[in-house]
């Protein structure tokens, strides 16, 4: 008996920790992936939302455009979140470094935050515009550019106005393709014109989603 107690080491003990120790990581790493999924789960459900109001937004973007006579959509109207035309200097994430005198779109009605942001048109400094909202929602907001060369008639000289197409699959090359051409359009001859909408929306967590919509709004006779 005396030779028995004298040959435990404290094995059984040093085992126990070990194992303690296992399952205190395991335990550890499960909550870790449960928070995880989670927050997951959460991030996509403020995307959904944000992507939801998006699609009010460009709602309330084509209303406008349809309400609005032809004076109005051949001429600028800064503060009413429209550009007639489709210029190359409008950056609306405000990130492009590649343009010069870019126009930024000030969706937070901030243009401190803008830098070197105009106010008066056509400067040589960068210049802000107004984008417009939905019935007052400072969360979500749109802007329209009118997919022509410049402002005016878009019969004027020098005045250059994309064209709707349609596609057909009688004409492609391979199984799968689809074919387009230039002569078809999507509504009868002087149909209408191409808008490009762009929305900013803004919500829990401060998720924030950009959505860009090609319409085709009738011409406008007055």
């Amino acid at each position: 008996m005396m030779s028995s107690r004298k040959g435990q080491r404290g094995l059984a003990l040093i085992f126990a920790l070990l194992g303690l120790v296992a399952l205190s990581i395991a335990a550890v790493a499960l909550v870790r992936s449960v928070d995880t999924g989670t927050l997951v789960l959460g991030n996509i459900g403020f995307k959904q939302e944000t992507t939801a109001q998006a699609d009010q937004a460009t709602q309330a973007a084509i209303e406008w455009l349809a309400n609005a006579d032809k004076a109005t959509l051949e001429a600028d109207q800064v503060a009413s979140g429209y550009l007639a035309s489709a210029t190359a200097e409008l950056d609306p994430l405000g990130q492009r470094s590649d343009v010069v005198n870019r126009i930024l779109i000030d969706w937070d009605f901030d243009q401190a935050t803008l830098a070197n942001c105009a106010t008066v048109p056509n400067t040589p400094a960068e210049r802000c515009v107004t984008p417009g909202s939905v019935q007052g929602n400072t969360a979500v907001r749109y802007f329209i550019t009118r997919l022509c060369a410049t402002t005016g008639d878009k019969s004027a000289a020098g005045n250059h106005c994309a064209n709707p197409v349609s596609i057909t699959a009688g004409e492609a090359s391979a199984r799968g393709a689809v074919h387009y051409r230039s002569s078809d359009r999507l509504a009868p001859s002087g149909g209408g014109l191409l808008y490009r909408i762009i929305v900013r929306s803004k919500g829990a967590r401060d998720t924030t989603t950009f959505t860009e919509t090609i319409v085709q709004i009738p011409e406008k006779t007055s």
